[in-house]
């Protein structure tokens, strides 16, 4: 891990998979990169809206590669991936329409990073950490 990641990833959720949990790493500092900017204009730049997005399928492709070549079932993981991108995708378009709070919708995806991790991708770390070396 890089030592951003280690400065952005809290220790609990680390993996310990270095792809994994570099690309997680790089979610949380996006995300602070989000919050600030918001902070600084009170208004999410469209840009780092797209770019959390774009990051998040880069991510998720990342995870299914990995099982895949353990030949772990990502079914259901991939199906809470889906829901989840479809998920901060409104909520980021519901902030451009002034529906939604920005702040508000960014707490609700720093928390859902760090579930997903807890619940979701510990599972997988532990799995890919057995059948790869």
């Amino acid at each position: 891990m890089d030592r951003d990641s280690i400065a952005f990833l809290p220790e609990s959720l680390v993996l310990s998979v270095e792809e994994i949990d570099r690309q997680h790493g790089a979610l949380f500092s996006l995300l602070a990169d989000i919050k600030a900017a918001c902070l600084r204009s009170n208004a999410l730049p469209p840009e780092l809206a797209a770019g959390l997005i774009d990051f998040l399928h880069e991510h998720f492709r990342t995870e299914e590669r990995l099982a895949a070549l353990a030949g772990y079932n990502f079914a259901v993981h991939d199906r809470k991936h889906l829901e989840m991108v479809s998920a901060i995708e409104k909520g980021l378009s519901e902030v451009v329409t002034e529906a939604q709070d920005v702040f508000s919708v960014l707490r609700y995806v720093e928390y859902w990073f760090e579930r997903h991790i807890a619940e979701e991708d510990r599972p997988l770390g532990a799995f890919l950490r057995r059948t790869v070396r």
